[in-house]
């Protein structure tokens, strides 16, 4: 459209406009109403006959269609659903946030266990060096272990006891606990003896997580390749037929009571 149609298209529009407003949820309204306003307006004051009759047929369906309107069942379907999703949307991102959490805490205390494995074997190594290489390479308890350094001079027991409170993960307890019992006396191998045989077996529990969840992937990918074929077979083949079949019935069916009146 050149820049003169566009004008005079977007003023029509306007007009359109306005009569639809005028006209806008009164269902019974009827074309001969419309004619007589379109012919009362001043836009229209200099048009022909045959210029009124096709505008008031174009008003007159746009109006038709405002008004028929109305909220339909899968709209209101698809209002709860998508509310229900926003309302909900929040607490699945922090279940999924906890998930990952817990994965990532899972994967730092191993780390923790590694090191300690390295580090228990090494002569003249306490607990306050296993704390500051823990410290390095810590990220989510990162500040528990620092606490713990800083409290370390005014009591090393009571310090790791303070930081055995603020964490919660189970594994980590133990770690902490082992090194509440080195404190004590007792040698730092002694104290860590069990950490080989508790990193394996978390090792182990880790790779049958990782190969349910490669696995569980695997069915949900299966799942969203095929959809595509299942969808285009129900929607062209089957939906098809049932309506096909549906629609001879009810044929025989008002043929046959036809007949028989």
């Amino acid at each position: 459209m050149s820049a003169s149609d566009e004008k005079k298209a977007m003023e029509l529009t306007e007009q359109d406009n306005k009569f639809i407003d005028r006209f806008r949820g009164k269902v019974n309204t009827k074309q001969e109403e419309v004619e007589r306003e379109v012919r009362r307006s001043s836009f229209y004051a200099e048009s022909t006959d045959e210029e009124i009759e096709n505008a008031t047929k174009r008003i007159f369906e746009k109006i038709q269609v405002v008004n028929s309107e109305y909220l339909q069942w899968f709209e209101v379907l698809l209002a709860f659903v998508f509310g229900i999703v926003g309302y909900m949307a929040p607490v699945w991102i922090l279940m999924f946030q906890v998930k990952m959490r817990q994965i990532e805490m899972e994967d730092e205390v191993m780390q923790f266990q590694t090191i300690i494995l390295m580090l228990m074997r090494i002569e003249r190594v306490n607990v306050e060096i296993i704390l500051e290489w823990l410290e390095r390479y810590a990220n989510i308890f990162k500040a528990p272990i620092t606490k713990c350094l800083n409290n370390y001079e005014a009591g090393a027991w009571e310090a790791l006891e303070e930081m055995k409170n603020e964490v919660s993960y189970p594994q980590l307890i133990r770690i902490i606990e082992s090194m509440q019992a080195a404190v004590e006396k007792i040698p730092i191998a002694d104290a860590f003896d069990e950490l080989d045989s508790e990193r394996d077996y978390y090792q182990e529990k880790r790779k049958e997580s990782n190969e349910r969840l490669i696995k569980r992937k695997g069915m949900i990918g299966k799942a969203i390749g095929f959809a595509p074929m299942v969808c285009l077979f129900v929607g062209y083949l089957i939906i098809p037929l049932v309506f096909i079949g549906l629609t001879s019935m009810s044929d025989t069916f008002s043929a046959m009571t036809a007949q028989k009146f």
